[in-house]
């Protein structure tokens, strides 16, 4: 995977890590930390330079993550109740949802970031809970940033060795997730359990 995006950068450039991010945060499952890793290890052999990288995937990710949000608010909730059997996503789960993001959609969207596939979800259940587009956007752009400036210095420190890097990474994202998943889920048994019985 490292091998195609050293082609990819160095062919690219800093249009090609700001596109690859972009279209991350669209909904599209690719894997912009290895993107952006790979950009940054070529700037410490003085192919690109490290705040180039850093700018390139902050705006990719500030512009992706506003695209998912726009494509929640506008037609993501319609999608979700139309085809809510798919995600296994009922009425009363996506309204829990909304209710969530109304309390601690911030928070939501900056921690979401750092983990592959809930930036994706995250963005787009702000704009399905109408998240203001205010709060949304400072979150967005610091939390982007964050995140860009946090794996691309991960790059250029440890660029030598690409592919071990990588896989840490991908290690490190699955964990997060599992954790996430697995809080969720025993947070949503211990609140059914409360709930009494009719």
């Amino acid at each position: 995977m490292s091998g195609f995006f050293s082609h990819f950068a160095e062919q690219y450039g800093y249009a090609g890590v700001a596109l690859f991010v972009t279209l991350e945060g669209f909904g599209i499952p690719l894997p912009g930390e290895t993107a952006v890793v790979t950009a940054a290890a070529f700037a410490a052999t003085g192919s690109l330079s490290l705040p180039g990288v850093v700018i390139a995937a902050s705006i990719g990710a500030v512009l992706g993550g506003s695209g998912g949000y726009w494509i929640g608010r506008i037609g993501g909730r319609e999608l979700l109740v139309r085809h809510g059997d798919f995600f296994r996503l009922t009425p009363e789960r996506l309204h829990r949802t909304e209710v969530y993001f109304a309390r601690h959609g911030a928070s939501t969207v900056f921690f979401a970031r750092f983990v592959a596939l809930l930036r994706i979800f995250g963005c787009l259940f702000a704009g399905v809970a109408e998240m203001p587009f205010v709060s949304f956007s400072l979150v967005n752009l610091a939390g982007g940033v964050l995140w860009a400036a946090t794996f691309s210095a991960l790059g250029y420190l440890f660029g030598r060795n690409l592919p071990l890097l990588d896989a840490y990474i991908g290690r490190f994202s699955l964990l997060v997730s599992l954790i996430v998943v697995i809080a969720i889920a025993a947070y949503l048994i211990r609140r059914r359990r409360a709930v009494p019985s009719s």
